[in-house]
């Protein structure tokens, strides 16, 4: 059968027509999918968003709250020492002084080590003149540098000679008593004796640690057997913030030495 060429026409049309609406229904299906798929990711995105957040305040949550204990464990810990001058020179005594200035320092394990301390240790006056002879002396007998045993004096007890803290630990180089007698100290709150304490101890550290003076300088507040156990600093925020200050104690030192040495 023929048809005419105006039926031929007509249903080509047709078939056309339909095609461009299928191609359109998919095209429309398609645009659903991809919304669809938009919407999905946004969700999840946003989900991601939310878990993120709730992290963030969780932890910050948690760092309030450790802030907030060890506060209250470094205030049952404190011990407080008064700091004055006497006869023109510098005095300390645990007993408040009459009719004359005075300084209040407070300690709790060691006067560096306090995370939450708001000591400026770039700026903070260091002490360049104080116990020279016996610092200089043992420095030079064990093999320690001078820089480095002023830098723990200063983190230990800022100078203070009758520094002790509710460990057990006394003197300048805060001394635990099974360390004096390790090291052979007669007098603890002798500070000559205790220098020459703290510094032996030091430099048996530092051979310990092949030199290393940050595993020493963690080993000397928490402990030689801490150090290796960890294989490098302790994991304590006492002893990380302790290392931290004493190396910045340590190069201020070294420079203001080195500097008084030249002139």
């Amino acid at each position: 059968m023929r048809l005419s060429s105006a039926l031929t026409l007509s249903i080509l049309l047709a078939l056309a027509s339909g095609s461009l609406l299928a191609d359109e229904q998919a095209a429309v299906e398609k645009a659903g999918e991809g919304k669809s798929q938009e919407s999905s990711l946004s969700d999840f995105e946003a989900q991601v968003r939310r878990v993120a957040e709730q992290t963030a305040a969780d932890e910050k949550a948690r760092k309030e709250q450790e802030r907030k204990e060890y506060e209250a464990a470094a205030k049952k810990q404190e011990f407080k020492f008064f700091k004055y001058r006497k006869d023109g020179a510098v005095a300390y005594s645990d007993r408040q002084p009459h009719k004359t200035d005075f300084e209040v320092i407070v300690y709790n394990s060691c006067y560096a080590c306090n995370p939450l301390s708001r000591i400026d240790w770039r700026g903070t006056r260091l002490y360049l003149t104080e116990f020279t002879y016996s610092i200089s002396r043992n420095a030079s007998k064990y093999g320690v540098d001078p820089a480095l045993v002023r830098a723990v004096i200063h983190a230990e007890s800022n100078f203070n000679p009758l520094a002790r803290s509710r460990k057990g630990a006394n003197g300048l180089m805060q001394l635990m008593p099974g360390t004096a007698r390790d090291m052979g100290v007669k007098d603890v709150a002798n500070a000559a004796d205790n220098i020459e304490g703290g510094v032996k101890y030091l430099a048996w550290l530092l051979k310990r640690f092949k030199g290393d003076i940050t595993l020493a300088t963690a080993a000397y507040n928490a402990g030689p057997g801490a150090v290796e156990k960890y294989r490098g600093v302790p994991p304590f925020d006492e002893t990380k913030t302790y290392v931290f200050r004493v190396n910045i104690l340590h190069q201020r030192y070294k420079t203001q030495l080195a500097s008084l040495a030249r002139n």
